[in-house]
């Protein structure tokens, strides 16, 4: 493939970007810069990443603006991640095929699925589910009762989606307690990404809420009424209930104490537990978690 091919890609999607070197030259495929293949494209994201290659001949490299190669081909950008994998994603990634339905998928008479969305094998989609356009949903999902899905989502395999969050009743007189049966359900904006593993709560009564632009990482709980504002980030972490995040948030294999309200644009550390409310711009971290300064971060 011609670079020119990239590059026309590249213009008709608005990238900044500029180039410099041979439009006309070819390269067969990627590699990451550790591992550099000759004649394939590469990312040089930092100025010391390049200075520690063991002098590559490459053929093509995307680069962070403000560093400096001897590359013959050199795509050059302020976002230099994003163009990377959205250039890998465009020539080399996988295609889901729109309108899918996979073997051994369920899926009952009253859930609305968008002609555009992808369903994989062997999932469970039960009652009044709406699955909006170009969404993907992988391999053994459950997802059941009142769920809201946006457009433009991926919903990795293995995830559960609208089940009764954990709470019960105790009886004082036996002591046996009581399941609380849940009526609410969950809502799920666009352009959400959802990790394999995760499991989302509907609320008790009320809706959980998933905003647009969320992103959820593998193996984090989402516990019922949770609300989770826009572009908000979720990696590894247990939310337990009535937990609100706000939006531009970063929560990483964290666990949030029931109730707790975390502010827009705010870091929660690794390793963090949560048991009061964390106020919006700033990074906390600890057991039990405290602010340690005011957020900065592109988070």
């Amino acid at each position: 493939m011609k670079i020119e091919r990239i590059l026309s890609w590249l213009d008709e999607n608005k990238y900044d970007y500029s180039f410099t070197g041979n439009k006309d030259c070819e390269i067969e495929g990627f590699s990451s810069l550790i591992n550099y293949k000759p004649n394939t494209l590469t990312w040089v994201k930092k100025q010391e990443n390049y200075n520690n290659a063991n002098d590559l001949d490459i053929t093509c490299a995307i680069l962070q603006k403000g560093v400096i190669v001897d590359v013959q081909n050199q795509i050059i950008s302020p976002r230099s991640k994003e163009l990377f994998f959205s250039v890998l994603q465009q020539f080399w990634g996988a295609t889901y095929e729109e309108g899918f339905i996979g073997q051994g998928t369920v899926i009952t008479m009253d859930a609305k699925i968008h002609p555009t969305a992808y369903i994989g094998h062997n999932c469970s989609i039960i009652g009044p589910v709406n699955i909006g356009a170009n969404t993907v949903v992988e391999n053994n999902v459950v997802i059941q009762g009142k769920v809201t899905i946006g457009k433009d989502c991926h919903i990795q395999s293995q995830v559960t989606i609208g089940i009764d969050g954990f709470s019960y009743n105790k009886d004082p007189q036996t002591g046996r307690k009581k399941m609380v049966t849940h009526f609410g359900g969950v809502q799920i904006g666009d352009n959400v990404f959802i990790g394999s593993h995760v499991n989302i709560a509907r609320g008790t009564i009320d809706d959980t809420i998933i905003h647009n632009g969320v992103k959820i990482a593998p193996s984090t709980h989402i516990g019922h009424n949770n609300n989770i504002g826009e572009n908000a980030t979720i990696i590894c972490s247990n939310l337990y209930g009535s937990v609100r995040i706000g939006n531009d948030s970063y929560i990483t294999a964290s666990t949030i104490q029931n109730q707790c309200v975390i502010g827009s644009h705010t870091v929660i550390g690794m390793g963090s537990l949560v048991t009061r409310d964390i106020p919006d711009n700033v990074i906390a971290f600890g057991i039990p978690a405290k602010v340690q300064k005011e957020n900065n971060s592109e988070y």
